[in-house]
This record gives structure tokens, C-alpha cells and sequence, in this order.
């Protein structure tokens, strides 16, 4: 297990969050890879159909999405506090959840799909290729979700290593089947669900025995309090998953809001999120390491230590953000041309990169400075941004302004909510960011 609490702050948080992003980048790797051959082998149709389904497992997904990183903010936090013994509580009544969920799930992805794309305005050819797409991919839900809890439980324990290791086997198994299925066989958009359907169900596997020989959890002494941490969970959990389940809500509209432009703009639309997800993923990682920082700092009574730890890693984002929106744009052309030769679709890509990636810095410190509220167990304030950024200011700003701007409204309104976003997080971090930093022990050796 890492320890955080002592060492460069830095270093700590950057050692943690480079494995997890190596990972991370082959699995966005792997999704621009499949949105790629899912352009030249099924066609903009197909990158639509896949646009569209998006955000329907994103929803299914966003309440897992909270509760496992409240299990390893759980973990973390007893990993700072040395309370190692707590341990089989919190994997007992992680295991639940995920089971739980993820039969859910299935039910749900079986009864509400037709009705929710509906919903959306997604009728005729479209809706029975997305039908047919996120159908195949429910049943793979409790493998995905079970490797999912896999990583949060490496990730609470501080050893994103394991978490690397597992993520990056499933990944590379999904690029490899999902070449097959559509560049070989001629699988079609139901191949490119099937292949992650058996490459998670290979990698929960895989992750399961690592977690088993790494953190073995020995005979249990007494009865492990599962009922506790799932109450926990679900306390520290909800704030973050109603957070990601808006962000669905909010996409889903949006993809009704763009849909009456037609297929086009729904495939551009594919491809700038999966660009966004690529390129925002080393953030998120340094925003999921700042969170374990935090929490194991803040358990072992360490305030000082996590604040330097935020304020040097927003330092070290705002440089490496510059230079990642500096290659987009210079590369927007080329980058267009690998998902489609359609010339409108690159034409639209390439204008809605040119208008967001100038601001992606407003998202990358708003999401670092997340890191924080939620290794601080501030989870309610990521949830109120949230509400904030995409409720308030996004959908609303591109629903009013589509029809005299067109589609450049939507894409403005991504700068519009993250710049609001931003604005409340700086607000909630305020007396931590611009508080006077403790003399360090040099120092007070010095006076």
C-alpha cells in the first residue's frame, strides 16, 4: 500500500496518478480506436448510434460511479488513520453494492431502452442500431461493474499500479477483439459491443486474482461491520453519484437538443467527446490521486500537507494543459480524418475543437480542485457545481440559443458551464487556496 503522508507532496500525488493514466489512455485509446473503425467499418450512422448510447450507460453507470469512489475515499481514509483490521467490512460490502447494481442494471437496460431513446427523439434505423448496440453491452454489465470495484478497491489502498496493470489487460483485449469483430468478421455495431463485453469479463478475472494474492484478508477475528460502511457508502457516495447522474440527464438532452440536425452532427458530436474523455483523462487521474492524497493526509490530522499537495498539482496542471490544447488544435485536422472521410462531419469537428480546447483549462483545475472536496468528504460541493455548471448554465444556455446561433451555441455552452463551474469550486476552496501556508520545519528551526 502507498503511503501518502510523507515525502514530496508532489511526487506522491504524480507517482500515484501516472499509472493510473497510462491506463486510463490506453482505455481512452481503446474508445477512440473503436469510434475510428466504427466510422470506417459501420459509417457515421454507426458513430451516431454509438453517440447516442453513450450517455444511456453513462446514467446506468453514474450511481456506481459514486459509491465506488466512496469506498476508496473509505479505504484511503483508513489506510491514513492505520486501520488496516477495518478492511473486510468495506470489501464485503463492496462486493454487495456491485452485484447488486449490476443485476439492476441488466433489468433495467432490458425494459427502458426503447423508451428512453424515444424519449430522446432517436426513431427508425438509428434507434435500432443503438437498441441493438446497448442491449449487447448490458450483458456485460456485472463484469464491467465488477472491474470497476476492482480498481476502486487498488485505488483506496494507494496502489494504482495493480489498478494500471488490470485496466491496461482489459484494454488491450478490447482493441484487439474489437479490430476482429469489425475489421475481420464484419460484426458490425453489435461486434464493437461484444468485444467489451468479453474483454471486462476477462479482466474482473484477472483483477480478482491480484487482489486476492496482493491483499489477502487473512481470518476473519470478528464479525466485519457491513451494514456500517454500506450506510457510509451510501452518505458519502450519493453527493457524487447524483453528480454524474445529472451529467448523464444533461447529455441525454443535450443529444435530443442536437438530434434534429441529423446524423452529422450527432457523429461530430461522438467524436469531440471521445476526444474530450482522451485528453481530459490525465486530469481526472490527478484529480483521483489528489483525492487519496487528501484523504489520507486529512486522516492522519495533516492539513498543511494537503493543501500544498492541491496547490502544487494545480500549478503543474495548468502547464500540462497548455500544452495538450496547444497539440489538439494544431492537430484538429488530421484528428478529424481518422474517424471519418465524411467532409461535413470533419468540417463541424474540426470548428467545435477550435471553440472549446482554447478554455479546456477551466475544466482541468475545476476538476483537480474536485479532487480535494472529495478526499475532504466535501462530496456535496462537486454535486452543487455540477447542478451549477451543466443544469443551470450549459443545457439551458445551448436549448435557448440553437435556434438563432445553430449548433456553435452548444458548443459554447461547454465554455459557458465550465467557467461557472469553475468559478463555484474556486468559491467552496477559497479559504484553502489562498490561506497562508504553515512554516515548514525548516523554517521554524530557523526563527
Amino acid at each position: 500500500m502507498t503511503d501518502m503522508t510523507t515525502g514530496p507532496a508532489l511526487r506522491k500525488i504524480v507517482g500515484f496518478a501516472l499509472p493510473l493514466t497510462a491506463a486510463n489512455l490506453l482505455q481512452q485509446g481503446y474508445v477512440l480506436i473503436d469510434g475510428i473503425l466504427v466510422g470506417h467499418y459501420v459509417g457515421v450512422d454507426g458513430l451516431a448510434a454509438v453517440g447516442v448510447a453513450g450517455p444511456m450507460y453513462y446514467l446506468l453507470n453514474a450511481m456506481f460511479i459514486g459509491l465506488g469512489t466512496a469506498f476508496t475515499i473509505r479505504l484511503a481514509h483508513l489506510r491514513g488513520a492505520q486501520q488496516d483490521g477495518e478492511r473486510r467490512g468495506v470489501v464485503l460490502a463492496l462486493a454487495l453494492v456491485t452485484a447488486v447494481w449490476a443485476a439492476g442494471c441488466v433489468l433495467l437496460a432490458t425494459v427502458l431502452a426503447r423508451p428512453v431513446l424515444s424519449l430522446m427523439g432517436i426513431h427508425g434505423e438509428l434507434a435500432e442500431d443503438c437498441a441493438l448496440f446497448f442491449g449487447t453491452l448490458s450483458i456485460g454489465f456485472p463484469a464491467m461493474f465488477g472491474l470497476a470495484a476492482v480498481s476502486a478497491y487498488f485505488r483506496g489502498l494507494g496502489n494504482s499500479r495493480a489498478a494500471m496493470w488490470v485496466q491496461g489487460f482489459g484494454n488491450v483485449a478490447n482493441i484487439v477483439l474489437v479490430w476482429l469483430f469489425l475489421s475481420v468478421l464484419g460484426m458490425g455495431i453489435g461486434g464493437a459491443a461484444l468485444a467489451t463485453v468479453l474483454a471486462s469479463a476477462a479482466a474482473l478475472v484477472v483483477g480478482l486474482v491480484a487482489a486476492r494474492r496482493i491483499y489477502p484478508l487473512g481470518r476473519k477475528r470478528s464479525e466485519p461491520a457491513v451494514r456500517r460502511e454500506l450506510v457510509d457508502a451510501v452518505r458519502l457516495g450519493f453527493p457524487l453519484a447524483s453528480q454524474h447522474i445529472i451529467l448523464a440527464v444533461g447529455i441525454m438532452v443535450l443529444v435530443w437538443i442536437i438530434q434534429s440536425y441529423g446524423a452529422v452532427v450527432l457523429a461530430a458530436f461522438t467524436i469531440v467527446s471521445r476526444l474530450e474523455l482522451f485528453t481530459g483523462m490525465l486530469f481526472l487521474d490527478f484529480s483521483g490521486a489528489v483525492t487519496a492524497f487528501v484523504a489520507q493526509n486529512l486522516g492522519g490530522a495533516d492539513e498543511d500537507r494537503a493543501r500544498r499537495g492541491l496547490v502544487q498539482t494545480l500549478g503543474l496542471t495548468v502547464g500540462l494543459t497548455a500544452v495538450v490544447s496547444a497539440v489538439v488544435l494544431l492537430a484538429r485536422s488530421p484528428i478529424a480524418g481518422l474517424f471519418t472521410t465524411d467532409p461535413a462531419t470533419r468540417e463541424l469537428t474540426e470548428r467545435y475543437v477550435l471553440i472549446i480546447y482554447p478554455f479546456l483549462v477551466l475544466y482541468t483545475v475545476m476538476v483537480v480542485t474536485h479532487g480535494y472536496l472529495n478526499g475532504s468528504r466535501r462530496t456535496t460541493a462537486p454535486l452543487v457545481c455540477t447542478l451549477i455548471a451543466f443544469v443551470i448554465v450549459q443545457v439551458p444556455f445551448a436549448y435557448l440559443l440553437n435556434g438563432p446561433f445553430g449548433i456553435d451555441a452548444v458548443m459554447w455552452a461547454v465554455v459557458a458551464g465550465w467557467s461557472a463551474g469553475l468559478t463555484y469550486s474556486v468559491f467552496c476552496l477559497r479559504d484553502v487556496l489562498f490561506a497562508r501556508p504553515a512554516p515548514t520545519a525548516e523554517l521554524r528551526g530557523a526563527q
